[in-house]
């Protein structure tokens, strides 16, 4: 049996489901993402179909800004595995967007999925940055410390609302120091990743989303139950008094849980480990399209 690319359609949605329920441990997101991705105009999904026009994979692209390409969702069942599948699929998608003007392609991969890995190298992306997902609870649904009679001895930072014109010095302090080098610019986008512009932090200023203290800046909000830092810029002394105030500020908020992306700089997540967050690897791989 061959297989052929075309973009997907609503009736693809069933079968994509059928071989995706179990991706893993968890289970799989892209199912309930399907609709939302087949309407999002910056977005070309695309599925891979049998003989009998099934969809046997699928993969997602979407233009985060006018020349950068973000991939992401791509499966392929089982049996279809190993024959090229996936990459013709990328293929397809990156024709698409090099159509609208994109000169970059990147896409996250998970420490521990090293089959993954080996598919997107072998399709000629390269990884460019390695960062950091880490999560911690907070507030109420935090455990009491052992210690000061069951209270926790607040940071000896605040973090307070930075105005606008903070977007400049955070964006140079960050460009300039470790961080923003190890993350060769990257900022998160829920778990996509493209290059941080100063527009981007004087956007989240007016979003009231851009915080600074003495130890630094950050960019975070509530979503829902958690308190999310898409973003932070911070010094090797000032790193630990920095994600201890982004704990208080998470709980100020009245979220459950706080999560966070940082590089992969050792002082950085010594001191997200400090102050009791669960880390996980993942490597943002790219490509010239």
């Amino acid at each position: 049996m061959d297989y052929r690319i075309r973009p997907a359609t609503s009736d693809d949605r069933a079968a994509i489901a059928s071989f995706t329920t179990e991706t893993f441990e968890w289970g799989d997101y892209v199912a309930d993402a399907f609709p939302d991705w087949l309407s999002d105009p910056s977005g070309h999904l695309v599925v891979a179909v049998d003989d009998h026009d099934v969809a046997i994979g699928m993969s997602r692209g979407t233009l985060i800004s006018p020349t950068e390409l973000w991939l992401q969702g791509a499966r392929v069942r089982e049996d279809w595995r190993r024959r090229g599948v996936a990459g013709s699929m990328g293929s397809a998608v990156i024709d698409w967007a090099r159509q609208r003007g994109a000169r970059v392609a990147r896409l996250l991969v998970e420490d521990w999925n090293e089959p993954a890995r080996r598919q997107v190298m072998q399709v000629g992306l390269r990884p460019v940055a390695a960062m950091l997902r880490g999560g911690r609870t907070v507030g109420d649904a935090s455990p009491l410390p052992a210690g000061n009679g069951g209270r926790r001895v607040p940071a000896l930072e605040q973090l307070t609302r930075a105005h606008s014109a903070e977007a400049e010095p955070a964006f140079m302090s960050w460009t300039a120091g470790p961080l923003g080098r190890a993350g060769r610019g990257l900022f998160a986008i829920g778990w996509s990743f493209r290059r941080l512009t100063t527009d981007d932090l004087v956007a989240s200023a007016r979003h009231e989303a851009l915080w600074a203290a003495r130890s630094g800046w950050a960019v975070g909000a509530r979503n829902d139950e958690t308190f999310e830092v898409s973003w932070l810029e911070t010094g090797r002394e000032d790193a630990v008094d920095m994600v201890r105030a982004l704990v208080d500020l998470a709980t100020a908020s009245g979220a459950e849980r706080i999560a966070l992306w940082i590089p992969d700089v050792g002082w950085m997540s010594a001191a997200a480990r400090r102050a009791g967050f669960e880390l996980s690897g993942l490597t943002v791989f790219a490509g010239a399209v």
